[in-house]
């Protein structure tokens, strides 16, 4: 009798449903200097974003700016 309980009980049990998992074209651009979200590599390729300079675009990015142009801000 135990066992046509235990098999019942599993008989109705829902399989869990397969969650799909991110694949690449799912993640959102980032620098190429990112490695985790604001822990930058120490690569010197300065960027210019609304007037401040920074030593790479992920740290551009980890202070907030999603647009930067190359090369250090001109002083004016």
């Amino acid at each position: 009798m135990k066992w046509v309980i235990l098999l019942s009980l599993f008989a109705c049990s829902t399989p869990k449903t397969p969650v799909a998992s991110p694949t690449e074209s799912d993640a959102k651009p980032v620098s190429p200097y990112t490695v985790k979200p604001c822990l930058c590599m120490k690569i010197f390729m300065p960027v210019c974003a609304v007037g401040v300079s920074y030593g790479n675009s992920c740290e551009a990015e980890c202070n907030g700016h999603k647009t930067w142009t190359e090369g250090s801000c001109k002083k004016k």
